[in-house]
């Protein structure tokens, strides 16, 4: 019993998940097919792999410090492990990968998805390597792999996470490195070989995954037949317009703080539409002709007086590589020249993007804007830029 407690514990990575061969239940598994990078081979295990791996990692203390299983006692214990691994490889439904570098086919690492999330569909994923091989950049090249790898095989995976104990720090940065985000801390969440541990979370979703030419597709989608509009194709190479998204379950209302007197209101406009029209016809006069009586308009005032204004646009559901995004935003946002420079315009903006969050919209969406450095104080980032001659 304590050899096959012993076994079932996968020298995968910091994340401490265990590995239950037995228990697996997969989406659309592709299985464990060789990756290649830049200088790595990543490949199944043979259990002739055994003499390496003893030698690199699962009999170093320094690398098994703040991993979930202990130090392998000798070589035999090794093997074991890996006979029972190589026995998986055949149902096809186990992602594990020994490391490799090009130049040299003996194994030096470890990187595996050590949980998996069926509600969430979502995996987490372990790693180690040789402490001989530290500090050469070799465990973000093999996790970036392993996270494109998975979501292009993966068609229903949407979220791909790993942890860290936080007095690791350098395994955080291999996550950064790889392009995922950090999601925040949990007290006394997991234990590992020093005991019971707070933990660290990185994530990186399928969207973030998304390609300039999904973007592209997007934006067509939502604006066919955008530039061959005659204001469209005024806009000169050399001052591009941008795009620019947020993701809304990422949204934090407290990013952007501004303090105002009690005369400075935020809230939907129902008043005479006409006079909103003259309003926004200081700021920009074309506009105009947006602002119906079915149009939905949210406002800053002070004293009463429109200050700042915008629409809250929706622009339905669109399928981006498999996900659906209900994406909604503001629209023709501006503030009356003589308001400017007070923080009013933005909290307005802030207010409309937590307003889509609550009713459910998956992205709050920036449509032709100058302004990306504004935008960006909430987090909006930009995913396309344009001019008359087409998306660059």
């Amino acid at each position: 019993m304590l050899l096959r407690s012993f076994i079932s514990l996968i020298p995968g990575g910091e994340t401490g998940g265990r590995f239950h061969p037995l228990e697996r239940r997969t989406m659309n598994t592709a299985g464990t097919h060789t990756i290649e990078t830049e200088r790595l081979i990543l490949r199944r295990f043979t259990v002739e792999d055994y003499e390496d791996m003893y030698t690199n990692w699962t009999s170093d203390p320094e690398v098994t410090k703040f991993l979930s299983w202990p130090t392998h006692p000798d070589k035999e214990f090794t093997r074991t492990l890996l006979t029972e691994w190589v026995g998986y490889y055949s149902e096809g439904k186990t992602y594990n990968w020994g490391i490799t570098l090009k130049c040299d086919d003996r194994v030096i690492g470890n990187i595996a998805v050590v949980e998996r999330d069926e509600r969430t569909k979502s995996y987490e994923l372990g790693y180690c390597l040789g402490r001989a091989f530290w500090g050469k950049e070799i465990m973000p090249e093999a996790l970036e792999a392993v996270i494109r790898y998975l979501f292009e095989n993966e068609e229903d995976l949407s979220r791909v996470i790993a942890t860290h104990d936080p007095r690791n720090p350098k395994s955080g940065r291999v996550m950064q490195k790889a392009g995922m985000h950090y999601d925040g801390c949990l007290r006394a969440a997991k234990r590992n070989n020093t005991g019971i541990h707070d933990t660290a979370y990185y994530s990186i979703l399928r969207s973030d995954m998304v390609t300039k030419e999904q973007y592209a597709a997007l934006f067509n989608e939502m604006h066919p037949g955008y530039f061959e509009r005659d204001y469209v194709k005024n806009v000169p190479d050399d001052e591009p317009a941008s795009e620019m998204l947020l993701r809304l379950q990422s949204f934090d209302g407290d990013i952007y703080e501004k303090t105002f007197p009690d005369d400075v209101t935020f809230g939907f406009y129902d008043g005479d539409i006409e006079a909103l029209k003259e309003e926004v016809a200081k700021v920009v006069p074309h506009w105009v002709n947006f602002f119906g009586k079915d149009a939905r308009i949210y406002c800053g005032f002070v004293s009463g007086k429109i200050a700042s204004f915008c629409m809250i646009q929706d622009f339905g559901e669109h399928m981006v590589d498999g996900m659906k995004w209900k994406i909604g935003g503001p629209g023709c946002v501006g503030t009356v020249p003589e308001y400017r420079d007070r923080g009013i315009g933005l909290t307005m903006v802030r207010n409309v993007t937590q307003i889509l969050r609550d009713e459910l919209y998956d992205y709050s969406y920036i449509h032709y804007t100058y302004e990306t450095g504004w935008y960006s104080k909430l987090g909006y980032t930009t995913f396309l830029t344009w001019t008359g001659s087409g998306i660059k």
